[in-house]
């Protein structure tokens, strides 16, 4: 099962309450790709970004009880998810490989599988490159939202509960985020 309806979410969520390990089995793989993605967008490691990920659906399933029935379980995942990031971040561990283009790009491949095929591979992994450099570029506050936006496919409400931040915080970062990348984007093209 790589995705699940609200109604068959809320079931697993009920039985993993309940201690079901294979309800949780089928919960993390409906979300491990996107919070791998998420992950990568906010520490650019691959060995960083998958133990930030295991991490914190570990932290998920051992702190289940609290979980509110009748949420969703991806913004509830993406607070988690962020909080054990910038944890793991601030310890200043050190990965010795940066997150490289094709790691990415096998993460976005499992959320994004309607990829052109006309366009060439070689100007798809170059345009993937110039955007990876450009997020790089952004300060963390804005690439925290962008990568719970577009990475995790959050909503601004569910990105405001993620960050503990109002919404109109959220949408400000997000439309200066966008508005930088636009800039270094056409920097980038001229």
């Amino acid at each position: 099962m790589t995705s699940c309806d609200d109604k068959e979410e809320g079931i697993l969520l009920l039985r993993a309450i309940d201690g079901d390990a294979e309800a949780f089995h089928q919960l993390w793989k409906a979300h491990h790709a996107v919070a791998m993605a998420a992950a990568l967008r906010l520490c650019h490691h691959p060995s960083m970004a998958e133990d930030i990920t295991q991490g914190a659906f570990l932290l998920a399933w051992r702190g289940l009880s609290r979980f509110q029935p009748g949420n969703r379980f991806r913004p509830w995942l993406m607070r988690i998810l962020y909080r054990h990031a910038l944890d793991v971040m601030e310890r200043g561990r050190v990965y010795q490989q940066p997150v490289s283009l094709e790691a990415l790009s096998a993460y976005e491949r499992l959320i994004n599988e309607q990829a052109l095929e006309n366009e060439d591979l070689q100007e798809r992994v170059a345009a993937r490159e110039i955007v990876r450099q450009a997020l790089a570029q952004l300060p963390e506050d804005q690439r925290r939202v962008i990568a719970l936006r577009y990475g995790a496919d959050l909503t601004e409400a569910d990105i405001s509960q993620v960050l503990n931040w109002p919404v109109g915080t959220v949408k400000s970062r997000l439309h200066r985020a966008r508005e930088r990348l636009r800039d270094l984007l056409e920097a980038e093209r001229s």
